[in-house]
C-alpha cells in the first residue's frame, strides 16, 4: 500500500503556482488571484455557507480590496464564478491523469497526436 505524500503535493503545487492555497487567471492583461477551494483552510470554506449571492462569493474568493479593483477593471461576479469553475475542472482533469499540479509536455504532445 502506498502512502500519499501531502507534504509533497503541496510543494508541487506551490512550485507550480506560486502558492499552495491560491490560483490565480487573467482579466484585461492583469493577473487577478483567487482563495484554491480546494486547500484552503476549514475556517475559510465554512464561511462560504453564509453566502448567497454570486457578488458575496466572488468577493468572498478574491477579498474586499481587489474586488473592488477587479470590478473597476470592468469585471463581473460571473467572470470571478467562470474562473472558479474553469480552476475546478483543470484540477480534476490534472487529477485524473495522475498530476496535482500540472501536465507533463509529455502528455501534452501525446494530446496533440
Amino acid at each position: 500500500m502506498s502512502t500519499i505524500d501531502m507534504d509533497a503535493i503541496l510543494a508541487q503545487r506551490k512550485e507550480a503556482t506560486g502558492s499552495a492555497d491560491t490560483f490565480t487567471f487573467t482579466f484585461k492583461a492583469q493577473q487577478w488571484t483567487c482563495k484554491d477551494p480546494i486547500t484552503a483552510e476549514d475556517e475559510w470554506k465554512d464561511g462560504l455557507l453564509d453566502l448567497d449571492t454570486d457578488v458575496e462569493v466572488a468577493e468572498y474568493y478574491m477579498g474586499e480590496d481587489q474586488y473592488a479593483k477587479f470590478l473597476e477593471a470592468g469585471g463581473r461576479a460571473g467572470y470571478v464564478i467562470l474562473a472558479i469553475n474553469q480552476y475546478m475542472q483543470k484540477m480534476r482533469q490534472d487529477n485524473e491523469d495522475g498530476r496535482p499540479t500540472r501536465r507533463s509536455t509529455s502528455s501534452a504532445r501525446r494530446r496533440k497526436r
